[in-house]
């Protein structure tokens, strides 16, 4: 029986290949362990679908600048939340005030009208939230995609936001 060293080069790289693939797991959920200690499961599903635009109450978990992302101050995780209907009646919460608008969906752009707001007092993060995404929600269209249950609102400055689908639970 021949040895490695007299086997051709691209018939030994094949081998280690497969012998690699078959030691990573047989794609039906076998887990596995990271260098830095996260557990990672293979699989053969494919990911889970996006959550649609409208019918569906996305919550804000952060706050986009260009560049930067920021989690919503811990003050304010979970105030802020928005729906917008099949037929464009937009509504929620934005940190401290409820507020409704027609939205325009228009292929990749989103358009929120004139918000009409309640008129709490918000000082501290829940105010300072409810600035900002008032403005955002008022700077025009806005870009939007959604990756899985992940919605970005990106506006032409580079302002923008994150939310996540809201679970059957909540």
């Amino acid at each position: 029986m021949p040895t490695l060293r007299h086997l051709p080069a691209a018939l030994v790289a094949v081998l280690a290949l497969a012998t690699a693939t078959t030691a990573c797991g047989d794609g039906g959920g076998t887990p596995g362990t990271s260098a830095d200690g996260n557990t990672i499961v293979m699989t053969d599903e494919p990911p889970a679908p996006g959550a649609p635009l409208t019918a569906t109450r996305w919550t804000v978990d952060s706050l986009v600048s260009g560049e930067t992302v920021s989690s919503v101050p811990p003050e304010a995780t979970g105030k802020a939340a928005f729906t917008i209907a099949a037929d464009g009646a937009a509504s929620g919460t934005l940190g401290c005030n409820r507020f409704s608008a027609k939205a325009a969906v228009d292929g990749p752009k989103l358009t929120f009208g004139p918000l009409t707001t309640t008129r709490m007092a918000c000082p501290g993060p829940r105010g300072e939230l409810e600035r900002t995404l008032t403005e955002l929600f008022g700077a025009g269209p806005l870009t939007w995609k959604i990756h899985a249950q992940a919605l970005t609102l990106t506006a032409a400055d580079g302002k923008g936001l994150t939310a996540r689908a809201a679970s059957a639970a909540e």
